[in-house]
């Protein structure tokens, strides 16, 4: 059932087994894990049926290194779907490494294995329609497949593992029929929350306050709340209760991630670039990285290196499809915007912004009928197409390809979000966001580099040009990967919120979604983030067999 928030009365306070906060990913995958369970479950969402980026007043705050991290509104959304309205498609899964405590990684290691997390990829793969758990080349494509780049596989870097892409899948189009359908899941959309009011003893969540855009307020009380409302998001509602621990908004991660070497290989090497598509006609790319036992032995983090396009804003790449993009870019959505301009061109001063537009027509003029044909190829596979053709892969020019890296960020409590003095409408404070790369993170990259640089000479593929001032002062924290805030682990000394996500020292509250992250990996975090709600819905499920005969009893006594 779908409800507006504008038609509860003020003042109502609407009961429920589970309430979740949040209508993004994390909070519909696990509703609709939740259907057929029998519980009452209310999703809430702030913002309607239709995806809002722009005009997010309530997401402004503080960023104290805005160089390096986008403004707080960025990448983020209101409204049904959350910001898979607006994601890429791009499903990584963790590494093994990654849930392992490492001695090289501070903070390092997940209360729960990778195999269990891998039982609930599966479903998160299903969840983002992005095919079956294939992230090795000869599983996604099954027999003998050419490498990625001959003679390269080997040695202290890998070119055999994938990242696949979903259609993409707006969570809210895909799931909207299904909640509305349910009888027991009801969508309550248009309401934001105002806080959370916890009991007398501080051991819980007593109700939860919500504000319509009428004006009006309601409550929510639930035996079970979960804050699905983003990592920035729920950890400003739990910093602004008083909830949790003293590591509640510490250890704050994205990703570092830059442009900094062009590879070249020798004449006439066939190089896979481009997209590819596995058995089940689902896109996947391949990408280098560091095995695992190259990571402890050089005590590295974990990178990824990948084929992306030349810088944009550069017109000598000579290419009509770069340059239409370049300058079509101010009508792109305002995340993508900034992420073409944050890979930015350092000679784009020296010749004037006039000079800069003339050059990038000239390149549209001179490149026109590719141009064309191009753009028949995006409107068939990508615009028309159901399952989307992810992006522009661009062949180099005299066997030069740019790489882009993705770094993992080493935990670090002096990362964090904290609040402001200053207030939003609803009363609840504002974030400000101190986020730090260390040395290490840095170093990681930098290390990951080179060890393809010596492989890629050894094999005798070619050379990698390392710009190694772009690594050092060039990476920024591109992309809404918002991670590690209330983090997951053992014991309250370590983390925010236990095995099972429910906040230590709180009886019903838990946190889905990827605020609960221990460590970074290099992997996009939507994927993960579902598994690890659709995990949360299991355990929520388990509670009620538990605790359902006891509160029977309690009927049965008061009656």
């Amino acid at each position: 059932m779908i409800v507006d928030a504008h038609q509860i009365p003020a003042d109502l306070c609407l009961d429920a087994d589970i309430a979740i906060v949040g209508a993004g990913p994390a909070g519909i995958t696990l509703a609709h894990e939740l259907m057929g369970s029998g519980l009452k479950v209310l999703l809430l969402e702030a913002g309607g049926k239709a995806p809002e980026t722009r005009r997010l007043d309530e997401f402004a705050g503080e960023v104290l290194d805005p160089a390096r991290h986008p403004p707080l509104a960025l990448y983020r959304v209101r409204g049904l779907g959350g910001t898979s309205t607006l994601w890429g498609g791009r499903c990584v899964p963790f590494d093994p490494i990654d849930l392992e405590p490492r001695p090289h990684v501070p903070w390092s290691g997940w209360p729960i294995t990778f195999d269990e997390l891998k039982y609930w990829y599966r479903r998160a793969l299903a969840y983002c329609e992005a095919g079956p758990y294939r992230f090795r080349l000869h599983e996604a494509k099954g027999g003998a497949v050419g490498e990625m780049v001959p003679g390269l596989e080997g040695g202290d870097i890998d070119s055999s593992a994938l990242e696949r892409f979903s259609r993409p899948t707006d969570f809210g189009l895909r799931y909207r029929r299904a909640l509305a359908r349910s009888g027991k899941v009801v969508l309550v959309l248009g309401a934001d929350c105002a806080g959370l009011d916890l009991s007398p003893n501080r051991r819980g969540v007593d109700t939860l306050r919500f504000a319509t855009e009428a004006g009006g307020v309601f409550r929510v009380r639930a035996r079970q709340i979960v804050l699905a409302a983003g990592a920035l998001e729920s950890t400003r509602l739990m910093l602004a209760a008083g909830a949790g621990n003293d590591l509640a908004g510490r250890f704050y991660m994205c990703h570092v991630e830059g442009k900094a070497a062009v590879a070249r290989f020798k004449p006439g090497l066939k190089v896979v670039f481009q997209y590819e598509r596995d058995m089940d006609g689902v896109y996947f790319r391949r990408h280098f990285s560091l095995p695992a036992e190259v990571q402890r032995r050089l005590k590295l983090t974990n990178v990824i290196l990948r084929f992306e396009p030349p810088l944009i804003a550069d017109p000598t790449h000579g290419d009509a499809v770069l340059s239409a993009m370049w300058l079509s870019r101010t009508f792109l959505k305002p995340e993508y915007e900034r992420k073409l301009a944050s890979f930015g061109y350092r000679g784009a001063e020296s010749g004037g912004r006039r000079t800069l537009i003339a050059r990038h027509l000239a390149n549209v003029g001179i490149g026109a009928p590719g141009l064309a044909r191009f753009g028949a190829d995006w409107m068939l596979h990508h615009v028309l197409a159901a399952r989307k053709l992810p992006y522009v892969a661009v062949r180099g020019r005299n066997g030069a390809f740019t790489l882009d890296y993705n770094g993992e960020q080493v935990p670090n409590p002096n990362s964090r979000v904290s609040l402001s003095g200053e207030r939003d409408h609803l009363g609840l404070p504002r974030l400000v966001v101190d986020w730090r790369a260390s040395p290490q993170d840095i170093e990681g990259v930098l290390a990951a580099h080179r060890l393809l640089a010596t492989r890629l000479e050894t094999c005798g593929a070619g050379t990698l040009e390392i710009d190694e001032e772009a690594i050092r002062e060039g990476y920024n924290a591109v992309g809404g990967h918002h991670m590690g805030t209330l983090r997951m682990a053992e014991d309250e000394v370590h983390g925010v919120v236990d095995r099972n996500c429910r906040v230590f020292g709180m009886d019903n509250l838990y946190v889905a979604g990827s605020a609960v992250f221990p460590t970074s990996s290099h992997a996009n975090p939507t994927l993960t983030l579902v598994a690890l709600s659709a995990r949360l819905a299991e355990h929520l499920r388990g509670l009620d067999a538990e605790t359902q005969p006891a509160a029977m009893a309690e009927m049965v006594a008061a009656q």
